[in-house]
Order: C-alpha cells, then structure tokens, then sequence
C-alpha cells in the first residue's frame, strides 16, 4: 500500500528550495539523467522526422540480458511463448489506455489522443496490451515514439528478464509464469515495459492475471504516478512477484502432500510423480531467480533512470522480497529432494521386509531338510529303521523348527505390531553395552 502523503518525484526537493510550488508544470521531474521536459516530449512519426526519432545502436545500452535457452531438465514441464502473430491472426486484441491527473479519478483515453497527451507533465499515461498484433505495438510504438529495438524484443518469442536503456527512456522484459498446477506445466510468458517520461506501456501477449489489481492500486494515488513512472513500474514488478508467491504456496502444499505420500507408496507411479514436481518446483524456480539481474540493475549507480530518496526504498524491498521468493523455492526443491529420500527408505524397508520371509522361511525348513537328510542315509543302523526312529525324527523336526520361530519371535522378526516392538525393545535392552576405547 502506498500512503498518500509520500512523493516519488526525484527533485522534490530542490524544488522547494527554488519556491516552485506544486501546481507548477515544472514539479515533474526529469527521469535521473535525462532530458527536460521538453526535449523528452513524444512527437507523432512522420517520414520526415522518423529518422531523428528512431534509435540509432550508439543511443541503445543494454543493461541486463543472457542467453535465452532453457534447460534440458524442464522439458514437458516449461514451456516458452512464441511471437506476436501478425494482422488479421489475432482477433481479442485488447488496447486499454488510462489517464492519471491529480485530484482526479483515472479515466480511459483514446489511442489517437496519446501523443497529445503524453506531452504534458502534469498527467501520466498507462497503456496496457493484451493479446495484441504486430500492428497493434507498432501503432502505439510510433505515438509514443517508443524505441525499435525494445519493439523488436517485444514482438519475439519469449526471452530471459532483460533490461536496456534508450537515451531517456528504457525498456524493461519480466517473465510471467502461466502455470497449470494439476498438469504441471507452466508457460513463460514476457510482459514488456516502456518506461517514459510521462508514460508506462505494458505488453503481453496474454491476459496479465494482476492487471487489475495494478489498476486498483494506481488509482488509490494518481499524484504518485504523476510525479514519477517508475512508480507504476513497482506496482507491476510487485503485483508479478505475489503471483510467484501464490505459486510458490501451492506448491508447497503439493510437496508436503507428496512427503506423506511417500511413506506409504512405493510403487513406481509414485516416483513418476515426483520426479515430474521435481521438474516443476525447479522450472518455477528458474523462471523467478532469472529475476534478480534486474532488479538489481535498477539500484545500480549505472543506472540512473530509476533512483532517488523516494522511489528507491520501493525498489530495495522488491529485490529482497524476491530473495526471500528464491529462499522459499530452495527450500521447496530441498523438500522435494527429502520426499525423494523418503520413497527410497521406504524401498529400503520394503525390501529388508521381503528379505526377512526368505529369511524365516530358509532358516524354518534349514532344520527340517537336515534331519530329514541325516535319517535318509543309507547305513545300517538298529533304530532307524524302527518306529522310534521316526518318533525321534518328528520330534527333532518340531523342536528345531519351534525353536528358530521363537528367536525369529525373540527379534521381533514375527508376531504382532505390538509384540514385534515390544520384543525388538526387548532384543536391543538385552545386547551387551558396547566398550568404549
């Protein structure tokens, strides 16, 4: 929640040092190292003044960008988006324009008011697109002369959180996971930030699931998002990091549900379970820790279009937030890894258990087989081809094999539950103390 009577503006201060008052159009502050206001004023394209607007390579800086690929370990379970499709393919397109003045409710506006609009330094401008064509960017790109390559990254399949910085403007790209918890799958979508002077634009190729949310909080304090764009910005990276956190949750649920289970199931359905959530925890923890180059890049001193007294302590608590998110996605992989040990002591035990029937069942007939053997023997004898010698082999039969099912017994090897505790305590009470050296 942001309080009302806090200010994001980057020279506030100064400000009322020089006596400007707060109604003055010159209370909008430069973003930390750019233009005036004047000179970041947005300019409709045309053919003759395109190639003043558009970005040259030595006006692009790329702060924060890696590889792309993702990793062999997640497949069947991560998935990444494509591109944009191109005109006439896409057909819920959605545009949605929002215009923030102080002492005012924010109100929708046409995307041909867009440039006018955003010239004014007392007004901030949020555009948000979902779902959107080719041409749908391109348009809105060229009102609000938003740089080509941050357009070109956009319009592209998915790629890894990715930071750069266009003269005075600069373009952020977060990962929003889409995440199906029942079919362990999850999509990576990217959700693209233009940031402006005096404007945010969000792009996303699907539904944003905290859009609303974004909007319901800009709206408690629009003089906040008048004063400064990286405002809007925060909420945003906000609003991403509690969908991570919902979705961590639920898959701590699904971990401590698969521990449990795997003290009584040791089939191999079980292990085909877990391995999938293992895939799963770790493809969701990928997708957030690939987070932490960028906000990190934002607090850094080469980085000056987000900073100041104001705006930064918002920043300082995102990125620890997210390190405390990665803190509970390793805890969640270390608990799988332990439901993983779980299944294989339960294994281990299974197996011990088959060897102990084997066990009592050789050491059972091993007496018998025996007796049997030394009173089969071909050798003459007076009593063993009596009556009294099979009376003799019956009895020794009987009584060996009672006797190897009372120490069986004895062990606790056999019996009931309580009985085979009881004895096993009673078997470990009467070993001999070990010496010590």
């Amino acid at each position: 929640m942001w309080h009302g009577g806090s200010s994001l503006g980057h020279d506030t201060h100064e400000e009322r040092a020089n006596g400007a008052p707060p109604d003055e159009p010159s209370r909008r502050p430069a973003l930390r190292g750019g233009t005036s206001a004047r000179e970041a004023t947005p300019r409709p394209r045309t053919k003759a003044n395109a190639a003043a607007h558009d970005f040259a390579d030595d006006d692009f800086h790329t702060v924060v960008s890696r590889a792309d690929h993702l990793p062999e370990t997640v497949t069947g379970v991560l998935e990444a988006e494509g591109s944009a499709p191109v005109e006439g393919r896409h057909a819920e397109t959605e545009i949605v324009a929002w215009l923030f003045r102080e002492n005012a409710e924010p109100r929708q506006v046409a995307v041909e008011d867009l440039t006018d609009l955003a010239a004014d330094d007392q007004q901030f401008i949020w555009v948000d697109l979902a779902r959107y064509e080719r041409d749908a960017l391109e348009e809105i790109g060229s009102r609000l002369d938003l740089p080509e390559a941050g357009i070109r990254v956009a319009l592209a399949g998915w790629q890894r959180p990715r930071l750069g910085v266009f003269g005075d403007r600069f373009f952020a790209a977060a990962t929003v996971p889409h995440a199906d918890a029942d079919a362990r799958h999850v999509l990576a979508s990217e959700l693209d930030l233009f940031v402006g002077r005096n404007y945010l634009v969000s792009a996303h190729k699907r539904s944003l699931p905290f859009a609303e949310r974004v909007l319901a909080r800009a709206a408690q304090n629009p003089a906040l998002l008048a004063l400064d764009s990286a405002f809007l910005l925060s909420i945003l990276i906000d609003e991403l990091l509690a969908l991570y956190e919902d979705l961590t949750e639920g898959l701590e649920s699904e971990v401590e549900a698969m521990e449990e289970r795997a003290l009584t199931d040791a089939s191999d359905a079980f292990l085909e379970d877990l391995l999938v959530l293992k895939r799963f925890v770790f493809a969701i923890h990928r997708l957030a820790s690939q987070h932490r180059p960028l906000l990190g890049a934002f607090l850094r001193p080469d980085f000056p279009l987000v900073g100041g007294e104001e705006v930064e302590p918002y920043f300082r608590d995102l990125e620890a937030r997210l390190g405390r998110l990665i803190d509970s996605l390793d805890a969640a992989r270390e608990a799988v890894n332990g439901a993983f040990e779980l299944y294989v002591s339960r294994v281990s035990h299974r197996t011990n258990e088959i060897v102990k029937v084997l066990t009592i069942v050789s050491a059972t007939l091993l007496p018998a087989t025996v007796v049997l053997g030394f009173f089969g023997t071909q050798f003459d004898s007076p009593h063993l081809g009596t009556f009294t010698g099979f009376v003799l082999m019956i009895v020794l039969i009987l009584v060996l094999t009672t006797g190897a099912l009372l120490v069986f017994y004895r062990w606790g090897w056999i019996g009931s539950g309580e009985a085979r505790m009881r004895n096993q305590r009673v078997g470990r009470d009467t070993l001999p103390p070990v010496r010590e050296r």
